[in-house]
């Protein structure tokens, strides 16, 4: 680890023993040692009083590693390369990740954090906030979290010029302030304070029926009026001094740590949500539209962007199950969630649930508290994030549902995705989940998994070399999944994306019981006759491929030659069973 650090510091560092440099377990720069010993985890320690926060061009850091304290005196932040004109939020030092450390597993989250998708060590800011869910006021907010960010950014301006994320990370609080309308519950969202921290000085203006303040937040499409396709923002073309921002937390430490897994598995390349739906209800009773409606869920519905997205219709009031569920967006219902009802069958990829009603994320953290709010409940259910409302955001005023699923349509991360649906700055709404979740591959296919067994392995690689037929010579439609970049043949440009796809895993041997009764009988090959198709790959009818013995998308004569070593006669079962 120290050589990782003093590589990115090009900096001098010196190591002693920790008996050797006199830190007591009371000194600053000792903060959480003691559990960072307990536990044997190496620990990221920020000495806060005097450098980080403080615009200081020295920091300090200090690293326990087997019972060795190292601290490392650092210049200035090193230099990065990415231009403004190129940094996009996909890249993993475009975000800046918030800890608490007056939460020790919060402490233990970001140094997990950070290994799980290679942020770089600087780009990690801790601060000492409460540990409550709820800050009284935005002064006590701008003291223990705006502030000490504002100052990181402030005091580096070109460490800030790559920054167009924050992560406001485990054990950190979500809300602040008394709203106008029910002032005992919730608050306004921490996050969408940092989103435009830097009108905050002043107190709150008036914010219609609230005492908000009132932002627009101008990279909304639904503000400018902008229509898709609409270009992927990068930190040039971003509004100056506006951040993307999203909340990690949970009931518990594991779950918070497995929104992230949950995010990395979707936003792996052979993952698809083929075969999954988008969920809708967008009508209640008791919503405060004047139809009734939530109208910019209709929007999502008509808009051409999204003409080919797997709709499902469900009625949230009659408690409809919605199996193989990817997105579950619905409206008004504000207490009583329980993860038990939006678990159902059959569960799809489950990426988002964003429902419109108030108070969802007053608390991430109890699935029970208040009723029973809806984000809490979201994620235990296995949902990789959620949408939700701090308090009462008055109706219908939200993130807007075409925007943060078109974006993801084009591959783009959640957390940019969020941020461009989000008319408002200073308002009630929050993200919970982890930011660089995305979509690679929509409700497409996955290409290169011919046989659709969920992997690409040996198996596909038999039926690449089967289709292979080089540049401009069309190949068979059963070959498709191998055309890469869709020019109509399969050839070695087509095996550069199937190399990226490839993930290996067993070959399931073909047994040639094609009516599988546990023999390979004369009724078997009765039925290898009629499979039959000759030497080119095609589209080999139900039930035959257990003839295709070496995986080259046809039933052939090396296939016959095959099945008479698996042939077992009537009442004797299949070689390897």
């Amino acid at each position: 680890m120290c050589e990782e650090i003093r590589e990115w510091l090009g900096c001098r560092f010196t190591g002693a023993p920790v008996s050797d440099l006199g830190v007591t377990p009371r000194s600053p720069v000792a903060v959480g040692l003691t559990t960072i010993r307990r536990r044997g985890i190496i620990r990221l320690v920020w000495e806060r009083h005097g450098v980080l926060g403080k615009a200081s061009q020295v920091t300090r850091a200090a690293f326990v590693a087997r019972g060795y304290l190292v601290v490392l005196l650092v210049c200035a932040l090193p230099t990065f390369a990415v231009e403004p004109e190129e940094r996009t939020a996909d890249m993993p030092d475009s975000w800046l990740v918030l800890f608490n450390w007056a939460d020790p597993d919060s402490i233990d989250w970001v140094i997990w954090y950070r290994e799980q998708w290679d942020i770089p060590w600087e780009n990690l800011l801790g601060v000492r906030s409460s540990t409550a869910e709820h800050l009284a006021d935005l002064e006590t907010v701008q003291d223990e979290i705006i502030g000490p960010v504002r100052d990181r950014l402030d005091g580096h301006p070109e460490f800030e010029q790559q920054i167009m994320g924050i992560v406001l990370g485990y054990g950190l609080p979500g809300s602040y302030g008394t709203p106008l309308i029910n002032p005992s519950l919730g608050g306004f969202s921490i996050a969408d304070a940092l989103q435009d921290m830097y009108d905050d000085e002043d107190p709150p203006g008036i914010w219609e029926h609230q005492g908000g303040q009132y932002g627009i937040n101008w990279d909304c499409p639904y503000v400018t009026g902008a229509d898709p396709p609409w270009p992927r923002l990068t930190k040039a073309t971003m509004a100056e001094q506006r951040y993307m921002v999203a909340r990690i937390d949970a009931p518990t430490l594991e779950l918070a740590k497995e929104l992230t897994l949950r995010a990395k598995t979707l936003a792996d390349l052979n993952h698809s949500l083929f075969g999954e739906s988008v969920y809708y209800d967008y009508y209640d009773p008791n919503l405060g539209s004047s139809d009734h409606e939530w109208t910019w869920l209709t929007w999502a519905l008509e808009a051409s962007s999204l003409a080919d997205a797997p709709w499902a219709e469900f009625d949230l009031d009659a408690y409809d199950e919605t199996p193989l569920d990817a997105f579950h967006f619905s409206v008004y219902r504000l207490w009583g969630w329980t993860a038990e009802q939006l678990e159902g069958p059959d569960p799809g990829g489950r990426v988002l649930g964003f429902s419109l009603n108030s108070y969802g994320a007053i608390t991430v953290r109890s699935t029970t508290d208040y009723g029973g709010c809806y984000v809490p409940n979201v994620l235990e259910a296995g949902y990789a994030a959620a949408v939700g409302a701090t308090a009462e955001p008055q109706c219908c005023q939200s993130p807007a549902p075409e925007v943060v699923l078109t974006a993801l349509r084009e591959g783009w991360t959640l957390g940019e995705a969020y941020y461009m649906s989000h008319p408002y700055n200073d308002h009630m709404w929050v993200l919970v989940g982890d930011p660089f979740l995305r979509l690679p591959n929509w409700f497409d296919e996955v290409g290169g998994d011919i046989n659709t067994d969920g992997m690409v392995n040996l198996q596909d690689l038999a039926g690449f070399r089967a289709c292979l037929s080089g540049p401009g010579a069309a190949s068979a439609s059963v070959c498709e999944p191998f055309d890469f970049d869709d020019d109509g043949d399969a050839d070695l440009a087509d095996f550069a994306g199937f190399q990226r796809v490839f993930t290996g895993g067993p070959v399931t041997p073909m047994t040639g019981d094609f009516d599988d009764d546990s023999d390979v009988d004369l009724t078997d090959l009765e039925s290898l006759v009629n499979c039959q198709t000759g030497m080119e790959p095609t589209v080999l009818e139900s039930g035959c491929a257990v003839f295709d013995f070496n995986f080259d998308l046809d039933v052939d004569l090396e296939d016959y030659g095959r099945f008479q070593g698996v042939f077992t006669g009537s009442g004797s079962p299949p070689h390897g069973d």
